[in-house]
């Protein structure tokens, strides 16, 4: 193995599986994700999920605590948030990190998955899950549409940010509107199933001369953040004002969308960044 995050995540996962194995109550374990995808790395997480016989769900849900100690022990962990999702994700001891999903066996075959990787099927299971899933396409296309809307209409905020001496705040939004939003743009535009991609992996979706734009970007944005430099900090602005429009256009027309900003609009909103950014003091 290459690091000690891969050979901790492998101890967890030959934890897990003897422990399904031997286990009655859980009826088949598998992997979704990355490393069901087989686009895995060294670093990547573990997406989990144990079909339990129904008759005793709630009794497992109820040791999930127990159950992290016998995998070698979680250095902190949290429940899922989401409203009726039973999960559990956690930092286990060595590095690994799980995202642990329980579902009740009868119900697994009826949810639509995207890439499945078999562990440990007792009863056929996880044979009978079910493959299907697709992106759906117009969804996407809309909520796409709709993040482009928002950012424009937000498109001042560096205006406000800088006026109120809030650097700080103006480097989180900054590297956050490049290395989410724009990779995002980026990457829905190769598959609209990227859209449901964790951002931290949306890089490594891309093409070789997007990830250099991101870390151009990336890179200038971050010298005139530390610069505390109004002057190159809105020439970087407006590079990625720029970047960020031929994505959506690009995103959009992929997904057989209009672009929801005019080109008026476009230049109306640049015009008025580039007339009341603030001078250096």
């Amino acid at each position: 193995m290459d690091n000690a995050f891969e050979a901790a995540r492998g101890a967890v996962l030959a934890a897990l599986i003897h422990h399904a194995e031997r286990e009655p109550t859980i009826e088949g374990l598998w992997l979704q994700g990355s490393l069901a995808r087989g686009d895995g790395d060294a670093f990547s997480d573990i997406d989990a999920y144990v079909a339990v016989r129904d008759a005793d769900f709630d009794a497992v849900w109820r040791g999930r605590a127990a159950l992290l100690e016998r995998l070698g022990g979680a250095l902190a962990w949290s429940d899922a948030t989401t409203p009726g999702l039973a999960a559990v994700h956690a930092l286990m001891t060595g590095g690994a990190r799980l995202d642990l999903f329980f579902e009740a066996a009868s119900r697994s075959p009826e949810t639509p998955r995207a890439a499945v990787k078999r562990l440990v099927d007792k009863s056929g299971v996880v044979a009978r899950l079910n493959l299907g899933w697709e992106a759906p396409t117009p969804l996407v296309a809309r909520i796409v549409q709709s993040i482009i809307r928002m950012t424009r209409q937000g498109a001042t905020w560096p205006l406000r940010v800088m006026g109120r001496g809030l650097w700080p705040t103006l480097a989180m939004m900054e590297l956050d509107l490049i290395n989410a939003q724009l990779a995002q743009l980026m990457a829905v535009r190769h598959d609209p199933a990227n859209f449901y991609r964790n951002v931290f992996s949306l890089p490594l979706l891309l093409a070789e001369a997007e990830r250099a734009r991101l870390a151009t970007l990336t890179g200038d944005a971050l010298a005139a953040l530390a610069a505390r430099d109004p002057v190159a900090f809105k020439a970087v602005h407006l590079r990625v004002l720029d970047a960020l429009v031929e994505a959506g256009r690009a995103a959009c027309a992929a997904l057989g969308v209009d672009y929801p900003i005019t080109e008026a609009g476009e230049r109306e909103i640049r015009a008025l960044l580039e007339r009341e950014w603030p001078a250096p003091k």
